[in-house]
């Protein structure tokens, strides 16, 4: 059984952990910048300031949620509400990100926002006040247990229903989320690639509407 709750820093280290490990293999994050370093350890340790740097940067704008079972977290949900603000450079910045915009040089670090930013592009132009799920992220070592599913229909959709929300929207650069995402209830909006830094991105658009 997973109780949801509030995210607070006393769960920070299990939570980046949680976070990293879930997105290990999201060609949003890693591939990008593979061929800029000369070792998979050089590359790995980037990563993971990366992704630190990324959630703590989002969760200075948006509300996040933890899913604890047995006394671990499980599942991790940041959504963001239609009045949150975008995350923006100086979110980054003040994140624990300098130390990656200096070893990447600004220019790359604007290019990969901007391509942040391009992939919520369809999202951003639904008129509609909508809920967006910023981030799920499941331990690696529960998933395929229907954790994913169940924080969406147990805990995401009761939640945007109690706060007057009829609309929820998500995107994924992962193929491999497709299906799941289908399968919960959300629409394909559109389907699309992207590219950044010679690197070509899948990128789908969903929503659900309550």
């Amino acid at each position: 059984m997973i109780e949801y709750k509030r995210y607070d820093r006393s769960y920070e280290d299990e939570v980046l952990k949680v976070f990293t490990a879930s997105f290990v293999n999201y060609p949003l994050f890693w591939g990008v910048f593979e061929d800029r370093f000369k070792s998979e350890t050089e590359l790995r340790s980037f990563y993971e300031r990366l992704m630190k740097g990324i959630f703590r940067a989002t969760v200075r704008k948006d509300d996040c949620y933890i899913g604890i079972a047995d006394g671990k977290v499980k599942v991790i949900v940041i959504v963001e509400k239609p009045s949150d603000k975008p995350v923006g450079f100086w979110d980054y910045a003040v994140s624990g990100m300098a130390g990656i915009i200096a070893r990447i040089g600004i220019r790359d670090t604007l290019r990969f926002m901007e391509m942040s930013d391009r992939t919520e592009i369809v999202v951003r132009s639904i008129p509609e006040p909508r809920w967006h799920l910023y981030f799920l992220a499941v331990d690696p070592g529960y998933q395929k247990r229907g954790i994913g599913s169940g924080a969406i229909q147990d805990f995401l959709i009761p939640l945007v229903r109690s706060n007057g929300g009829n609309l929820i929207t998500v995107t994924t650069n992962s193929e491999n989320n497709v299906a799941f995402y289908i399968d919960n209830g959300f629409k394909l909006v559109k389907e699309e690639t992207l590219e950044c830094n010679a690197k070509s991105i899948g990128n789908w658009t969903f929503r659900m509407d309550l």
